[in-house]
């Protein structure tokens, strides 16, 4: 039985004459759409094995994309890891060959001056 608004204004009038003023009290615990738009016990318990699901999928979905990001993460350190010794040499090699060639102009000009 859907109970609409007109009915309850009618209860609401007959508990009014026989309760009084806790006939409001009543009336605000009642819901609104009848007893249909209550949870039961067995609509928890749905309830709850469904978003055990969903949070075993979710932990699930993370912790492979963490294992994804800890992948991603460990070439991209390795690729850096190679760039700057790749950089480290380059400049090392550049330092040793103006070093050379300084010494080489202070010997020339200790020679010839």
């Amino acid at each position: 039985m859907v109970v609409n608004e007109r009915d309850r204004l009618k209860l609401a009038h007959r508990l009014q004459e026989l309760l009084g003023e806790e006939a409001t009290t009543l009336m605000e615990l009642l819901p609104y759409g009848g007893i249909a738009g209550l949870a039961t016990k067995n609509d928890l318990v749905l309830l709850k094995a469904e978003i055990h699901t969903d949070m075993s999928e979710l932990r699930s979905d993370l912790r492979s994309e963490m294992a994804e990001l800890r992948s991603d993460l460990r070439v991209e350190i390795a690729e850096l890891r190679s760039e700057m010794y790749r950089a480290l040499n380059s400049q090392t090699l550049k330092f040793i060959t103006v070093m050379t060639a300084l010494n080489g102009l202070m010997f020339a000009g200790l020679k010839w001056g």
